[in-house]
């Protein structure tokens, strides 16, 4: 039985990112080197990510007490 289209990009996938099986008819190597810049990628922009919630929290608590502050004034 012949794989699907989506069963063979599966298998790929899964060999760049999740340490899967190399499918057959790619070289190992380029699949390993491939799947090393695909992990450091994810992982780099999950820290820039959490880098940005971090910051916008920060942010939006010092609008809340300038908000509170200026509430005082008036």
């Amino acid at each position: 039985m012949r794989d699907t289209l989506a069963q063979r990009q599966e298998a790929l996938v899964r060999a760049l990112v999740a340490g899967g099986p190399v499918p057959p008819g790619f070289d190992p190597a380029a699949v390993a080197a491939a799947g090393e810049v695909c992990r450091h990628k994810r992982d780099a922009h999950a820290g820039s990510t959490t880098r940005r919630r971090w910051w916008w929290s920060l942010c939006r608590r010092n609008t809340d007490r300038a908000d509170q502050r200026d509430t005082m004034v008036r």
